[in-house]
């Protein structure tokens, strides 16, 4: 299973919803979720040490990898990139 946490540090409500969006489109998920093929979890996260650094948000933590600067497009490519 892929888990996806969207990290809340930083994150402006609108790139926050322009993320989930993304996801809900991409894998028809909201947060709490599981994908109903069971291959992807949809999570979010509130204070991790790792992202204190406001100028790279959004942060994105797909299995214990951390992505920053998650635009929209490489939310997309993050996903599309983990379906099988």
């Amino acid at each position: 299973m892929t888990r996806i946490e969207l990290c809340l540090d930083h994150l402006s409500p609108t790139t926050r919803e322009t993320l989930l969006e993304v996801i809900y489109t991409e894998l028809r998920i909201s947060p709490g979720e599981i994908t109903a093929d069971g291959n992807f979890e949809l999570d979010l996260i509130n204070h991790d040490p790792e992202t204190d650094d406001p100028e790279n948000a959004p942060y994105v933590r797909i299995n214990d990898i951390l992505f920053a600067r998650v635009t929209e497009n490489r939310m997309r490519e993050l996903i599309n990139g983990r379906k099988r």
